[in-house]
């Protein structure tokens, strides 16, 4: 049985080159994920420097609801400033409409008094 032996022959590289090929495409996804999370973090942060600029831009002082009060599922009543003035709209529904203008010096009867509001010992 001389020609029988069984011989074992070891890959070229040994157990090195089987780990590596296991390690490096780890590696190449760890560093990548490392980038996109840096990257989400720096864009971040350019954001938060960017937008009070682009914030400015886009406000108007002479426009802004001041209270808005649901009717229903469709309606909403809203009370809007203009400039100096103060008006009331109702929204939804079949169309929209412009109440008025209100008068800020003429106080409304049903409106309760500070006086009244203090609570009695």
């Amino acid at each position: 049985m001389s020609g029988t032996a069984a011989t074992s022959v070891a890959p070229a590289g040994g157990l090195s080159a089987g780990t590596g090929a296991f390690i490096m495409p780890w590696l190449v996804y760890c560093g990548s994920f490392v980038l996109v999370i840096g990257l989400i973090l720096l864009s971040q942060k350019v954001l938060k420097r960017v937008l009070p600029y682009v914030a400015a831009r886009r406000q108007t002082r002479h426009l802004a609801v001041l209270e808005s009060l649901a009717l229903d599922q469709r309606r909403r009543l809203s009370l809007i400033r203009c400039g100096a003035k103060t008006g009331v709209i109702l929204t939804g529904g079949g169309n929209d409409v412009f109440l008025g203008w209100t008068d800020d010096d003429v106080p409304l009867e049903n409106t309760p008094q500070f006086s009244a509001m203090v609570p009695h010992d």
